[in-house]
């Protein structure tokens, strides 16, 4: 855990309280496009500022504070969940009525496999592909990858590249993602809400302002749907990958590589 040391890290919590600040006053902005509305909340603002201050020639966050970060980031996530435990409490019958449903609706991280590992192999990526589209690649994913495969495979280069841009793009991604889905009513507020809850706090706090922005009266539900479903969705994470999205996309991909003519790499250990 990093020490806080109010003179070294003094700039990085004034810059971020700005920008916090700066996003907040910018609120939450539409883009309609073709009938479809695109909402960027205020996390995606504050996330566009960091990047631009952080590539700026005005080095205020700079790599040395990247350790008290990650220590902020844990705090701030045990509000978040804080938050989100309250908010499950008070929707305890709407959690009951939806069931099992809350459960089974992760097994759907399972579909993307199908879909990313044939593109993956098209675009000539080799067992890079097996570490990269088994899962969400959150941190149990990595850990799996890395147990399985060892820190010096492809496979692990694979998830590892997945982790970093989910962690940068990710936020924006599923925030568009969930507008476009509710703009176009294929499924309700309250499905929305659960598949915002991915396994990422930052991924279901970008969908879940989306969705918000969308349905302020259904606030207190879709929230509670989407921290328990995103809390269902870390548990079940690394059991899911164990027994089912490793093993499908192992045999998936040694299909499709005899198909494109390759003998592909041999697991390392």
């Amino acid at each position: 855990m990093h020490k806080f040391k109010i003179k070294d890290d003094l700039g990085m919590h004034i810059t971020v309280l700005i920008l916090a600040i700066i996003s907040i006053l910018i609120g939450p902005k539409n883009l309609n496009v073709g009938g479809i509305t695109i909402v960027f909340s205020p996390l995606i603002w504050a996330m566009v500022l960091s990047f631009a201050v952080y590539m700026s020639p005005i080095k205020t966050l700079t790599e040395k504070e990247a350790p008290a970060a990650n220590s902020m980031m844990s705090i701030m996530l045990a509000i978040l969940i804080a938050k989100l435990g309250v908010a499950s409490g008070s929707q305890l019958e709407a959690i009951k009525e939806a069931g099992l449903a809350l459960v089974l609706q992760n097994f759907g991280n399972l579909g993307t496999i199908i879909i990313s590992l044939p593109i993956a192999m098209l675009l000539g990526l080799k067992r890079e592909s097996i570490g990269m589209c088994h899962a969400l690649s959150r941190e149990s994913n990595v850990g799996l990858i890395q147990d399985t495969y060892g820190a010096q495979s492809p496979e692990f280069r694979g998830v590892m590249a997945v982790y970093i841009i989910g962690t940068i793009l990710g936020p924006i991604i599923l925030s568009i993602i969930t507008s476009i889905t509710i703009s176009l009513g294929i499924v309700s507020p309250q499905a929305a809400a659960m598949g915002t809850g991915a396994g990422s706090a930052s991924m279901m706090t970008a969908g879940l302002s989306a969705l918000i922005a969308n349905y302020p009266q259904f606030e207190a539900e879709i929230t509670a749907f989407a921290g328990l479903s995103n809390l269902i969705s870390s548990v079940i994470a690394l059991p899911l990958g164990i027994f089912l999205g490793l093993p499908i996309t192992e045999f998936l991909y040694k299909r499709l590589d005899k198909l494109r003519g390759g003998k592909g790499a041999k697991v390392q250990n």
